[in-house]
């Protein structure tokens, strides 16, 4: 699953307040009633505004109990029976005890007895209306029901044992109403019509699955069908392949239709073995958030999927890495799950670092592995925090479980996989995947055998320890690297902390190191595992003399010392880095400055020189770090001149790139060189505010937003945005017009660029969007955080947020709002602080991992106080050096 994330350390109480009751199992349900299969049927009429279900589960009782602990949640159950081996039937009632996450019991007059029982419940339950267990939405005149059930959201659908140790098959029927097409996991094997025009559907029994892989998609679909998936060497059979969306989408997924066979089948050589599911259906949703793995038929936002033929670089680098991270989950996560949510990160974890992978072999051109590693370097700031969680958490409660689903499990574990794949080297670490595939078919198996895996098919048993010191503990080590009298390499190690008011701690880690050394011949890669807090690298004789980068390809899941004699090594290299190294470099750079050990003019100077840099993604690395000082920590003196330096930097780039916004007139540009362009505007245009490029892309605003083939879909909604602040009012009908419509990729547009609206005048309509359950989760909240993040409409957005905390809470599914802390994190003052705990924080703790959320985005604000005071008077004088051109590299 890729959506929105929130983080959690350990809790040693629940995170939600309520009242303690010891006999109610607040997480693993008791192993006393286990499933061995499901019958489920469900009556799905999008139109109402509930829906209807029939559930049977053949049980195993393994000891005498008049109570069977199961989950459901917001379940009116109107039957309950229960039939034993001996024929015997009972009723028995249901009772939600747990109304927060949906524990709930059955109770008997006696006790069932030991052995094979059959549990029977027909109950009615209402659509969620974000999404979040079965939802509805309306698309025009038409209602349709989609599912999203991971984490705990199976249990608003259906009662059941709703842990992902317990895979079992299921039988799955829908009824249908008013002609509605209705898509499960499994292909349909049949269907008979009822009275009323309505039909009964049945699909074929389903491979062994945990709750929360299931599917249900109802509704008058279109379906976008081409040729089966070719057979390939692992598997001997064609793969029938459907897209999925509201009526009239199907032509708009002819790209997706096309390419992600190509996908399937980089995946299915990787990996050794056969797409595990007998038919592979992609569903677009117009209001699901990112996209969720379900087994056989994978939910997606709608934008991601429907495209117009040709789309652009950045919808294709979209398209490609989210879909490619969900066919990873087809074996890691269904065809091998995980034991329990406290080892989510692995399957999380894996997807990312090999559906960014497979997406770089498909097109190499979009710079996806660069953009991962700088996923991975945010994930790094957030593990540099103290209040922090290790990626394997121990779980012991429902309320920790949404908690799991951060920037920790996602892009920390993507880069400690792909850490130990650098150390392995790539074929030893392919054979410790496959391995662990083979294991464990159509199971569930744990964090330690997968790294038994990879020591068993490596040949090196230390990569457990490797693995462990990183999965076990929070933190970044920071690596001191000296050069010794004989010319080898010592490596001292800590952890690192920024600024601020919080220590840090006495970690160690066992870190694969390795790195590049640059001389007069070919680069030399050297690595160590370093299992003390100090050790040595002893290097090739003809390496002792040449210039060391300590990170070789910026696969280390570390940062490193820098001091005044190395920056100036590596600042006569940078230019020449490659990529993934210059963005490691950028990494930490900046984090020297965070933590004090750099000055602003430091800072500066490797930004300059890294503006040089022939990658797009190096060369803005710093950039966008000079971005978050604007809008975070910068004072109103500050903020011009750092939207000078921006210009200084990249403005000269944008011009020799040109930035016409006429549609096609850069299509015989390489992706790459368009992408830079898109992201040169943002820089340039918007941020750095250049009077000649504001002026130029406000020409053509207003029309384009009637109008939108009049301009370039790749840079599209920059140059509204733009008109947004230029042209004012003259911008609202349009977009909202658009915001309203019907094609995916022209509503996110055009609420991205309603989200860089400043005048009174447009706000109050702008921020209607936000609560407009209609529209894209992920599309709305980011025109929230564009306008929490901007610094002059920052306090004025809190107040709307504190008039409407609730609505705007209340449209995040229940697992996720913690998330909401994060928005708090552009606070830099203590009346900033204030007004974030009494906003958001004090609201928040409330909620699933929002304890550990609220900490950390105070810890952040704390962070850059300090910095802040550290930073005193330096960076204007820096910037005004600059500006004077007295300034110049070191």
């Amino acid at each position: 699953m890729k959506g929105i994330f929130a983080v959690l350390l350990v809790l040693v109480a629940p995170a939600v307040a309520r009242a303690v009751d010891a006999g109610v199992p607040h997480g693993r349900l008791p192993d006393t009633v286990i499933p061995l299969s499901y019958r489920l049927e469900l009556d799905v009429d999008p139109r109402r505004a509930d829906f209807g279900g029939e559930t049977e589960i053949v049980v195993t009782v393994r000891e005498p109990t008049a109570t069977v602990w199961l989950h459901g949640l917001g379940l009116k159950v109107g039957r309950v029976s229960a039939e034993t081996a001996d024929g015997q039937r009972r009723s028995g009632r249901y009772e939600e005890v747990e109304h927060d996450f949906g524990v709930a019991r059955l109770v008997f007059a006696a006790p069932l007895p030991v052995g094979r029982t059959v549990l029977r419940l027909r109950y009615r339950s209402p659509f969620q209306q974000t999404a979040q267990g079965l939802y509805r939405t309306r698309v025009g005149k038409d209602w349709y029901a989609f599912s999203q059930l991971e984490a705990t959201d199976a249990r608003r659908v259906f009662p059941g044992f709703d842990e992902p140790r317990f895979k079992t098959a299921f039988d799955i029927a829908i009824v249908s109403h008013g002609g509605d097409l209705a898509i499960s996991n499994a292909p349909e094997t049949k269907s008979a019509a009822l009275a009323g025009g309505a039909l009964r559907r049945e699909y074929r029994t389903t491979l062994p699955l945990p709750t929360y892989l299931l599917a249900f998609a109802v509704g008058p679909l279109d379906i976008a069908s081409g040729a089966p998936i070719a057979a390939s060497a692992v598997r001997g059979q064609p793969l029938p392949f459907r897209i999925i969306g509201t009526r009239g989408k199907a032509a708009k997924f002819a790209f997706a239709l096309r390419e992600t066979p190509r996908l399937v089948a980089a995946l299915e050589d990787y990996l050794g073995t056969a797409f595990p599911y007998p038919k592979l259906d992609l569903i677009a949703s117009p209001i699901h958030s990112g996209a969720m793995e379900n087994a056989g038929a994978i939910l997606f936002a709608e934008s991601l999927l429907a495209m117009d033929d040709t789309p652009t670089a950045r919808q294709q680098l979209n398209y490609s890495t989210v879909t490619a991270h969900e066919l990873a989950h087809q074996w890691f996560g269904d065809l091998v799950t995980p034991a329990w949510w406290d080892d989510i990160w692995l399957n999380e974890s894996f997807a990312e670092w090999m559906g960014s992978k497979i997406a770089d072999r498909w097109q190499p051109g979009l710079g996806i592995d660069r953009e991962q590693l700088e996923q991975t370097e945010g994930a790094m700031s957030t593990d540099a925090l103290s209040a922090g969680r290790p990626v394997h958490q121990r779980v012991t409660d429902n309320a920790q479980i949404g908690a799991t689903f951060d920037n920790i499990t996602y892009q920390k574990g993507a880069g400690v996989i792909g850490m130990v794949e650098s150390y392995l080297g790539p074929e030893r670490f392919q054979r410790g995947v496959r391995l662990h595939l083979t294991r464990h078919p159509h199971g569930v198996a744990t964090a330690a055998e997968f790294f038994a895996a990879m020591a068993d098919a490596s040949g090196d048993p230390a990569v457990i320890d490797a693995f462990r010191s990183f999965i076990d503990q929070a933190g970044v080590p920071l690596l001191r690297v000296a050069r010794l009298a004989d010319g080898n390499l010592e490596i001292e190690q800590s952890r690192y902390r920024p600024l601020g008011p919080a220590a840090a701690g006495d970690e160690f880690w066992h870190v694969p190191f390795c790195v590049t050394v640059y001389g007069d011949g070919e680069p030399t890669k050297a690595c160590t595992l370093l299992g003390e807090r100090r050790g040595t690298l002893a290097l090739p004789a003809a390496a002792r003399t040449g210039v060391v980068f300590p990170n070789a390809a910026g696969a280390g899941y570390y940062r490193f010392t820098i001091d005044a004699g190395l920056l100036r090594a590596l600042l006569k290299i940078a230019p020449q880095l490659p990529a993934r190294e210059a963005l490691a470099l950028a990494d930490s750079v900046g984090a020297a400055f965070d933590a004090g050990q750099l000055s602003f003019a430091d800072l500066y100077a490797t930004a300059r020189v890294l503006a040089r840099h022939p990658d797009t993604t190096a060369m803005l690395s710093l950039g966008y770090r000079l971005e978050d000082l604007h809008d975070h920590l910068a004072t109103a003196s500050e903020r011009p001149l750092l939207e000078r330096a921006l210009l200084e930097l990249y403005g000269e780039r944008l011009r020799a790139l040109g930035y016409d916004p006429a549609p096609g007139h850069y299509s015989a540009d390489a992706p790459a060189r368009q992408l830079e362009r898109r992201y040169l505007i943002g820089l340039v245009g918007l941020t750095g505010r250049d009077p000649q490029v504001r002026r130029e892309l406000a020409k053509i605003a207003v029309t384009s937003a009637a109008d939108p083939s009049t301009v370039e879909p790749l840079v599209r909604w920059r140059v509204w945005a733009v008109g947004v602040q230029e042209q004012g009012a003259a911008m609202l009908a349009p977009l909202t017009a658009l915001v309203n419509g019907t094609d995916a990729q022209l509503r996110q547009d055009a609420t991205t660029a309603l989200a860089y609206a400043e005048t009174p005048a447009l706000l109050e309509k702008v921020r209607a969007v936000i609560l407009d359950p209609k529209q894209d989760l992920n599309a709305a909240f980011q025109l929230l955080g564009r306008q929490v993040a901007n610094p002059v409409l920052r306090d004025d957005t809190w107040r709307w947020l504190a008039a409407h905390r609730e609505a705007v809470i209340g449209r995040v599914p229940a697992m996720f709002q913690g998330f909401l802390a994060g928005l708090g994190a552009g606070f830099c003052s203590a009346p900033g602080r204030q007004q974030f705990d009494e906003v958001l924080g004090t609201r928040l703790r409330s909620v699933s991992g929002g304890e550990i959320a609220v900490a950390r985005t105070l810890e952040q604000i704390d962070d850059c106080l300090a910095l802040r005071a550290a930073v005193g008077s330096s960076l204007e004088a820096a910037l005004r050096a600059s500006a004077a051109g007295a300034a110049q590299p070191p």
